[in-house]
């Protein structure tokens, strides 16, 4: 349908009309649609809050303080990094893997119910480095999570 739509618009303005009329649309978006994006985007601040019972990760607008992952030591399964694209040079961020989380960042959805639980990937303009979060994290994961009780008794 999309493509009759589109179709239609050619025959209606022609080759050199529907060229203008794309080049238009381009340049609107290239020049205040998506720089409005990018500056709203970083005008957000985002703050990760570690504590003995879980993790926090809030994001910070003018007004107001969301947040987007909560999760409980308890309920995380590991802690590991993820590489984002193909490139060799692409970053590696600190990843945590939950069985259940809170949070507007894992709201439902028909895309992402993994039945196996959530991985809250922490991409985010932080204080601390990407290293140095994903140290600060297996740490905290191995202080502060459940230990087994038959592995306590043998030590």
């Amino acid at each position: 349908m999309g493509l009759g739509l589109l179709g239609l618009l050619v025959l209606l303005l022609g080759a050199e009309g529907f060229v203008a009329l794309a080049g238009f649309v381009l340049f609107g978006l290239f020049s205040f649609v998506f720089p409005i994006m990018i500056v709203k985007r970083h005008g957000q601040d985002h703050r990760l809050e570690l504590t003995p019972d879980g993790f926090e990760l809030i994001r910070c607008d003018k007004d107001s303080e969301v947040t987007v992952d909560l999760a409980k030591w308890a309920n995380v399964s590991r802690v590991s990094t993820a590489k984002f694209g193909n490139q060799p040079e692409s970053p590696d961020f600190p990843v945590v893997d939950v069985f259940s989380s809170a949070g507007a960042g894992n709201g439902p959805s028909l895309f992402n119910r993994d039945p196996h639980g959530a991985s809250i990937v922490l991409n985010q303009p932080l204080e601390v480095g990407r290293w140095e979060l994903y140290e600060l994290l297996v740490a905290a994961h191995q202080r502060f999570r459940p230990q087994n009780s038959a592995t306590d008794d043998r030590h």
